[in-house]
């Protein structure tokens, strides 16, 4: 078992990003391209989707500090909305989002879907939690109602999705649309 003080020591040198919970460094291991190619077309709709309403994104090499359970995670994607809050040392870490977006890979979809969302829903700042699946073409979305109530919704393939803590929509056939061409591409 490592100490938070080991972590944070080596985290801003690390030429590997490295998630902290419960004690334990865990490397994060580089993505498909499939991965890659969802990300970048969710960072791209949100990213424009938030202009001029007061909510900014961050991509994946953002570091989140859940205070309250002591995770710090790097998600795919992360929105605040207001003033972002950063907690010191190097990196910094985002203290406040709002939503926080995962998109599925085999080796972190156990963790993305239990144990990170047990850590995350915790959150006071946090409003939705949402996973992508490049697989399946699916999107599943947690969003916070009433004290520690979430609702759940899952979407398909194609069609809007409706990000109301956002004030925005997003259309799923935008963020899953490389996926053809990756499917056609040699291995």
């Amino acid at each position: 078992m490592l100490t938070l003080e080991d972590y944070l020591a080596t985290e801003a040198t690390s030429e590997v990003k490295r998630e902290y919970v419960n004690g334990e460094i865990v490397s994060m291991a580089g993505a498909e391209p499939e991965h890659n190619a969802v990300r970048e077309q969710l960072s791209i709709a949100v990213g424009l989707a938030l202009r001029g309403r007061g909510c900014q994104s961050f991509s994946a090499d953002q570091r989140v500090l859940l205070e309250e359970t002591g995770l710090y995670c790097y998600p795919d994607l992360v929105v605040v909305c207001g003033p972002p809050v950063f907690r010191a040392p190097a990196p910094r870490s985002l203290t406040n989002p709002v939503a926080i977006f995962e998109v599925l890979s085999p080796s972190t979809e156990v963790w993305d879907r239990g144990g990170k969302f047990a850590h995350c829903r915790r959150l006071a700042s946090l409003q939705l939690y949402a996973l992508l699946d490049p697989v399946t073409r699916t999107v599943e979305g947690y969003t916070r109602g009433e004290g520690e109530s979430w609702t759940y919704r899952a979407l398909t393939k194609s069609g809007p999705w409706p990000l109301d803590v956002l004030g925005i929509t997003l259309e799923l056939g935008d963020l899953f649309s490389q996926l053809d061409a990756l499917e056609a591409a040699p291995p």
